[in-house]
């Protein structure tokens, strides 16, 4: 169903199609390949080893699940793709085994793209360690300057950072990315910017309990004054002690980092990657994880462009409303979600399923990559819309079986045993009223056959 302009007859004419037909399918999955596997829990493992905890960032892939893939179904892969590379999990667990030669990530966000770069990069940690002994002392050489009157700083400037930040705090920040830029090797100073990146949401007036921003109340406010010289002294340091484990592990794969988006054709070659390990985004910020909000601090006082960083969350998959309720690729069971949402909330379900279209794409391009006997592994997350809890492990199998030449291996439902979203939320904002947020991970693996 096709719709220029959606009208409130276009609403009930999309729904009743879909409700009054069976809908079938040639490409239903088979539910026996779709079942729990507390296996893959990882309940009392230390899910931040090497490089993997130097910077947080939103509904991260753990690498023990990342590794395992990699060990089941990429034992003979030489050419590792992440497409929605996120904070570069994937990357990291390619770097420490020895079969690969390449691995690609791709992401819009640069904050992601630095820390995934950073991650899984070796540095000499000689020359690291000798620069930031440097940096410190040159960092508090001058805020002590700047305390005695001796020397003026021109402090960052953007849209509301009073707001986020106390005035010393603009200050001390300020003055340590003044430092961080005189460094000249670029991947040493890029390290030093995924610590400062993480320093500037801890000292922030942000909750930062949560991935969105939330300032807090008057009252912790009052409490809260933190040294930022002092934080990301603690942050480098103990990133550095996790570089070094990482690089008795890192082998000779090359790691490529690319300022690219999975909806279009990227530069991969066709046909050239063997495996793919991937968590791809859970479709709207609005509910779920809002990886600009997240983002947005850090690269305000990185230096990238307001603009740009505040409109992240838009440009990311299902961050424009759709048109139409057109879908390229077939799939039965999200067309009758989406005709169930839309009884609820008419425009809810155009917002919805704007993200399965952008998805679509993103299935294309990685058909495209792909080599025949190759797996594409995704992790994924069924949030929930309007009390309707949407199948996205199934839609997403069906898409790819609609394309003919996929065959669906299985489909693993793991548990999830902490993280940093609420176990239930409001979004009726009615009074006692709550739904479950998504508490489980649906581990889906495809192989591509012809």
């Amino acid at each position: 169903v096709l719709m220029k302009t959606p009208k409130k007859e276009d609403y009930i004419n999309y729904r009743n199609l879909v409700m009054n037909s069976t809908h079938t399918s040639n490409n239903s999955i088979d539910n026996s390949k779709r079942y729990h596997d507390e296996s893959w829990d990882f309940r009392t493992v230390d899910t931040k080893p090497l490089t993997h905890g130097l910077h947080t960032y939103p509904a991260m892939m753990i690498p023990q699940i990342a590794e395992r893939l990699i060990d089941t179904y990429g034992k003979n892969a030489e050419v590792l793709l992440d497409p929605f590379m996120g904070s570069g999990t994937s990357l990291v667990e390619a770097k420490v085994h020895a079969q690969f030669k390449e691995a690609y990530g791709i992401d819009i966000n640069p904050l992601a793209r630095l820390i995934g770069k950073v991650k899984s990069t070796p540095l000499d940690i000689d020359t690291l360690v000798t620069v930031f002994h440097n940096l410190i002392k040159s960092i508090r050489d001058s805020i002590i300057s700047a305390n005695s009157g001796i020397l003026d700083v021109e402090v960052f400037s953007f849209q509301n950072i009073e707001f986020w930040f106390k005035p010393t705090v603009i200050r001390d920040l300020t003055i340590i990315k003044q430092k961080i830029n005189e460094i000249e090797d670029i991947d040493i100073r890029d390290f030093f910017n995924v610590a400062y990146s993480e320093v500037v949401r801890y000292v922030s007036n942000t909750r930062n309990s949560e991935f969105k921003l939330y300032r807090m109340s008057p009252k912790s406010l009052e409490k809260h004054n933190p040294d930022s010289l002092q934080e990301f002294e603690k942050r480098v340091s103990y990133n550095i002690s996790q570089l070094e484990k990482f690089n008795k592990e890192a082998k000779n794969c090359n790691i490529h980092v690319l300022n690219e988006d999975t909806r279009n054709h990227t530069s991969l070659k066709s046909n050239s990657v063997d495996l793919i390990v991937t968590s791809p985004p859970y479709g709207d910020s609005k509910t779920t994880v809002a990886y600009g909000q997240f983002s947005r601090l850090s690269l305000e006082f990185l230096g990238y462009e307001e603009t740009y960083v505040r409109k992240i969350d838009s440009v990311s998959l299902g961050g424009k409303k759709a048109k139409d309720f057109s879908l390229e690729l077939e799939s039965p069971t999200l067309h009758n979600e989406i005709a169930e949402i839309s009884k609820v909330d008419e425009k809810r379900a155009l917002e919805v399923i704007s993200f399965y279209q952008d998805f679509t794409q993103c299935v294309k391009e990685i058909d495209r990559v792909m080599k025949i006997g190759g797996y594409v592994c995704l992790v994924v997350g069924n949030r929930t819309v309007k009390k309707i809890k949407l199948s996205t492990d199934i839609i997403i199998v069906e898409q790819f079986l609609s394309l003919g030449n996929y065959e669906h291996e299985r489909t693993i439902i793991r548990n999830i045993p902490s993280k940093r979203m609420p176990k239930a939320n409001s979004p009726t904002n009615v009074k006692g009223e709550t739904i479950s947020t998504m508490n489980e991970e649906y581990i889906i693996i495809l192989k591509k056959v012809s």
